[in-house]
């Protein structure tokens, strides 16, 4: 497990430019949808009663929120702006993996160079047959989940203890999502590669350990990180603050290709032996 982190870090600093093409896409989305959220949510908090409201105005101030999202254009027009802007996502999605699992299996070969956008260009289909395929298993339960998590926040607006109930459902559907996407992530190393895909996933069945390890040790870095830039912005408030904030997101999209090519390394190490 150690020697694929080490192994994944080192594909990493040679793909490193990766890394700033997957920060660069992940700002320009989180940009728009700040300016979304801003332009929709702001207007909405300042009708909030104001001076501090009776618990009579805050029941007329849900009961009003509760309409809006059934009725109201303006909101349904944010909506299909939101699910418009998922749909991009998820068909530039692909097209960004496809160029790095290339990319890996040349480097695999012994060959050196930037083959992201070739990569790009020859292994897109399957990998986007593949990311549709985990997108729709993933949203499957959300046809039983989500009318019960809407029912528990709609009860939360008057009485915030109810949302502790949301915690188990919120967390399966988390881990369900964890299982899927590293199945399907191995499934994806065999796709892009001449390896036949029932092994890939068999690697992935067979070292389960050693692949939740990877993500656990990677996954607490991330975090304490997280904790760390956290803790210095707010108590170093000022330019340093506004820096850390800044520069976090690229910390994330590092770790995230850092668990990307030390999967890969197991995937390629296991299938090596056999």
């Amino acid at each position: 497990m150690r020697s694929n982190i080490a192994q994944g870090w080192s594909s990493l600093k040679n793909q490193f430019y990766v890394v700033i093409i997957l920060f660069l896409y992940h700002l320009l989305f989180g940009y728009f949808l700040y300016r979304l959220v801003n332009s929709a949510v702001v207007p909405l908090l300042q009708r909030y009663p104001d001076p501090p409201p009776t618990e009579l105005s805050q029941i007329l101030f849900y009961i009003e929120g509760q309409l809006d999202l059934t009725n109201s254009s303006t909101v349904h027009g944010y909506l299909w702006i939101l699910l418009g802007m998922l749909l991009l996502r998820m068909f530039i999605t692909p097209f960004i993996h496809s160029g790095i699992f290339y990319g890996l299996h040349q480097e695999r070969k012994g060959e050196m160079g930037a083959f992201f956008f070739q990569g790009m260009k020859r292994c897109w289909k399957p990998v986007m047959l593949c990311y549709w395929i985990e997108t729709l298993i993933v949203l499957v339960p959300a046809y039983w989940l989500l009318p019960k998590l809407y029912t528990i926040a709609m009860n939360g607006f008057m009485s915030p203890s109810i949302l502790i109930q949301a915690i188990p459902w919120i967390v399966g559907w988390y881990l369900y999502r964890y299982v899927i996407h590293q199945i399907i992530l191995y499934m994806q190393f065999g796709l892009t590669s001449d390896e036949s895909i029932f092994s890939s996933t068999w690697i992935c069945l067979r070292h389960v350990l050693s692949v939740i390890g990877i993500s656990l040790i990677l996954g607490s870095l991330s975090l304490l990180l997280f904790c760390l830039f956290t803790c210095l912005s707010i108590f170093w408030t000022g330019i340093l603050a506004l820096i850390l904030q800044q520069a976090y997101p690229l910390i994330t999209c590092l770790f995230k290709m850092w668990n990307i090519t030390s999967q890969f390394n197991l995937w390629a190490t296991k299938l090596s032996k056999k």
